[in-house]
């Protein structure tokens, strides 16, 4: 259990945690879990992270979420199978001010979670901001990965990569939606990403995979692992404890949506393994952001 306090937050709510799993696009295995900030509010519900990281930039509340969700997800990650690597966001933001790295250093140290199970997801932008860079080097040098998030949205060279050790590149969802009828500039970017990546020793994942094509497809290309709604909707903390603790890892199937293969060969549907009745607010009760956020921060819905 964590022996610091928890934060105590500007804006009005309460943050948790749900859990997107990463599988390896060929087979189906369970490769990692990918830590997902949410926000409940008191009366209007749930908030979107969209919403939610720019009233925290705002309410100067970033730094706590920051230290709250690297320590949470670190300390739910002990939990699970030491195969299944734990990814967590951050902004360049965070970076620049040299929050993320003691973020990561305050976590592992006060949960154990070992450094090299743990991912940290950056943007594009922060990979070539040369006031990210001290941050960059301090994750990287506690033997934590590193990973490019979004790659392709705006396009650069891959040297920056090399320089901080990226270990993984994320493709953008956006060249995956309709990548089954594209057969343009999304298959295009999708195929060299993969081949850039790999030539420079990094992995590949492709992002927001919402059908068995475009899993199929990325597989063609090379990919080495996907995320999205075809796979799985994020898990809740008990759920993604159930799927990730082992000692038999998942195999999700690549021809069926929310579809588990058992090692007999049978097929079980993801959502009646689901267990949590409580994971957070519906989304329903999502409410968006006034144009501008109060100075106060306090009635802020995030």
């Amino acid at each position: 259990m964590l022996t610091y306090p928890e934060p105590t937050f500007t804006l009005q709510g309460t943050p948790y945690l749900e859990y997107l799993p990463v599988v390896d696009v060929s087979t189906g295995r369970l490769l990692g879990m990918e830590a997902l900030v949410r926000w409940r509010h008191p009366t209007r519900g749930r908030i979107s992270p969209d919403l939610l990281i720019p009233a925290a930039e705002a309410s100067g509340d970033i730094g706590p979420l920051t230290r709250w969700i690297v320590a949470a997800a670190c300390e739910e990650a002990c939990h699970w199978s030491r195969s299944i690597q734990l990814g967590v966001n951050c902004t360049v933001e965070q970076l620049q001010r040299g929050e993320v790295s003691e973020a990561v250093a305050e976590a592992l140290r006060e949960t154990g979670f070992p450094s090299d199970q743990l991912n940290i997801e950056v943007t594009e932008d922060a990979v070539v901001d040369p006031t990210a860079s001290a941050d960059l080097l301090a994750i990287s040098d506690m033997g934590v990965q590193l990973s490019v998030d979004d790659v392709g949205t705006n396009w650069s060279s891959f040297e920056p990569f090399k320089r901080h050790a990226i270990s993984t590149v994320k493709i953008d969802g956006s060249f995956i939606a309709g990548l089954e009828s594209n057969l343009g500039i999304n298959r295009l970017v999708v195929e060299t990403v993969i081949h850039m990546a790999h030539s420079l020793g990094m992995s590949a994942i492709v992002e927001q995979v919402e059908n068995a094509a475009q899993a199929r497809i990325s597989a063609g290309f090379g990919a080495d692992a996907a995320q999205g709604f075809f796979f799985a909707h994020p898990l809740s903390r008990v759920d993604s404890r159930s799927f990730a603790a082992g000692p038999d890892i998942p195999v999700f199937s690549r021809t069926e949506a929310h579809t588990l293969l058992l090692a007999n060969g049978e097929a079980v549907s993801v959502d009646s393994l689901l267990t949590d009745t409580d994971p957070g607010p519906d989304a329903s009760s999502a409410v968006t952001l006034p144009q501008s956020v109060p100075d106060s921060g306090v009635q802020a819905p995030n």
